[in-house]
């Protein structure tokens, strides 16, 4: 396919004419993994608050289980699952299809190490990155040869992890990793990057706050959603954290100062602005302080101008040759000679199949409201009105015929029963509501109302549109699946903002009467009864 070594890379270099600095960052998302017997996630997440001692402090050194990609020990046939699902938990409507690539910090590390190995200080590591190309994006996922290792006794590996622990506050007891979900633009590319981040600043605190306190774990989760690959995910009561007030921490000994340079490229991929320095003699460490470190990473930035244009065009190069397979490839660099090579894989999914739905979705609501027209105005025959006569419910059912899907549920009885009558009426009388609307196409447009709504319940017309498709949620055969049940129920159940009570009453109700009984099905009603209970 394509191999690059050093005299490729310096040509690219002075060919390359995109920008080498990163631009227009954004926070998406953030979660924390955490500690479960089923891969749990929560989402909004919050890192651990910055908390140190103000004496010195003896650490005991790193020991026993560490991870070296979470991501990946936890969840292992998708590692990169947690990032959409908490991409789009916090933002259903983000257009991923304008995305060119979707990758961990590690991997552009990796491949700028690659690029100046200066950088890390001349030890070069051989390393494999697997890539999958959906649509115009590539995604990067991270193949490690471990994912977590053991630290025995009598061996030693620093102070990083534990002074880490000592000197922060997890929100919840039970958090093992905070994860951040950013997005920017670099040489001519828009990224989705995921990381990884030590602790937080507070900038407000009251004077008599504790300075650790743990809380109550329910009264931090509500909302629980179970992903179609089994990662349970609850979302956390709060407010995301910014990226301004992230911080990385790192460890060393008074006898080794830490530069910036040291640092730099990990902070600058993942744009964090805070930095602690700690040193310590024998694992005995000084109060440390955070350093707004913004400027130095900026002058780092520009004094790499030329290695950043290499990793620019590299990318791309890595990008362009993907898409000529147009499906998977591996990018693995051979230490030995010290060269990269860019092959095409065995076409092995990255993501589990109801996430690739994203990329086609606004393809797929554009192709919808061509074929449909207005979608809140459904249209009848005079065959379909006359039998109307004959049934239970006709007015009820002339109404949504005139008007919209969505005043059955406006002018029905709470009985799923009556409602169940009425979709058979339907049947019968040859309406077609659903319009070859499948399960994908349902929940596009029940995302619709999103942020539409207005608190003296005013609703848009997307808002409108999301309830006539909780509507069709109803009709036998709109589902043929558990997963795109649960999914499409859970995201009306939750959402008190858009649908009424008794719009998710009912919904929940058919859900929990259909057909579509799974291993998990008993979980799946307990999450789904939790999120009802707690919005109300």
């Amino acid at each position: 396919m394509a191999t690059i070594d050093r005299s490729y890379l310096q040509a690219l270099g002075s060919s390359v004419t995109t920008a080498s600095s990163i631009t227009d960052v954004n926070h998406l998302s953030s979660y924390n993994w955490i500690e479960a017997a089923e891969p749990t996630i929560a989402v909004p997440g919050s890192p651990p608050s910055w908390a140190p001692p103000k004496t010195p402090q003896k650490v005991p050194q790193d020991s026993g289980f560490v991870y070296i990609d979470q991501n990946a020990a936890r969840h292992p046939d998708s590692p990169l699952e947690p990032l959409f699902r908490s991409l789009f938990h916090a933002n259903p409507t983000f257009d991923i299809s304008s995305v060119d690539v979707i990758t961990d910090r590690n991997n552009i590390r990796k491949l700028l190490y690659f690029v100046n190995p200066k950088l890390n200080n001349f030890c070069p590591q051989p390393f494999t990155i697997k890539a999958e190309v959906v649509g115009k994006t590539i995604i990067f996922s991270r193949d490690e040869n471990a994912t977590y290792e053991i630290i025995k006794p009598g061996q030693f590996r620093g102070f990083g992890h534990n002074f880490a622990k000592w000197n922060t506050c997890s929100e919840s007891s039970l958090s093992t990793g905070h994860h951040r979900i950013i997005s920017y633009s670099f040489g001519g590319l828009k990224f989705v990057v995921r990381h990884e981040t030590d602790g937080y600043v507070k900038t407000l605190r009251s004077p008599d706050a504790s300075p650790c306190k743990t809380q109550d774990e329910t009264s931090i989760f509500c909302s629980p959603h179970l992903g179609t690959q089994a990662i349970y995910v609850p979302c956390r009561r709060g407010e995301e954290v910014p990226i301004e007030s992230t911080l990385e921490i790192k460890t060393r000994a008074m006898t080794r100062r830490l530069e910036i340079s040291d640092v730099a490229a990990q902070l600058w991929i993942s744009q964090t602005p805070m930095l602690v320095r700690a040193y310590h003699n024998r694992g005995t460490f000084q109060a440390p302080q955070v350093e707004d470190i913004t400027a130095e990473i900026k002058a780092w930035e520009s004094d790499h101008e030329g290695d950043l244009n290499k990793l620019g065009g590299l990318i791309q190069k890595v990008v362009s040759t993907a898409k000529e397979c147009a499906g998977s490839v591996t990018i693995k660099y051979d230490a030995s000679r010290d060269e990269l090579k860019i092959e095409k894989a065995a076409a092995t999914p990255i993501l589990p199949e109801d996430l690739y739905f994203y990329w086609d979705s606004k393809k797929t609501s554009t192709t919808q409201h061509a074929r449909t027209g207005d979608e809140s105005t459904p249209h009848a025959n005079g065959s379909q009105l006359k039998g109307l006569e004959d049934v239970r419910f006709s007015n009820v059912i002339k109404t949504s015929l005139y008007e919209a899907f969505r005043k059955v549920l406006d002018n029905m009885s709470k009985d799923l029963a009556d409602y169940q009558r009425i979709c058979e009426s339907m049947k019968h009388l040859g309406i077609d509501a659903l319009q070859g609307r499948q399960i994908h196409d349902l929940m596009s447009g029940i995302r619709k109302g999103e942020g539409y709504y207005d608190s003296e319940e005013h609703l848009t017309s997307s808002s409108e549109s999301a309830r006539d498709s909780a509507f069709r949620l109803l009709l036998d055969g709109a589902v043929l699946d558990d997963d795109g049940a649960y999914e499409a129920t859970l995201f009306v159940v939750s959402n008190s903002s858009i649908f009424p009570r008794e719009t998710r009453k009912m919904v929940l109700a058919a859900y929990k009467s259909s057909q579509f009984v799974a291993s998990r099905s008993k979980l799946r009603r307990k999450a789904l009864e939790m999120s009802f209970g707690l919005l109300g």
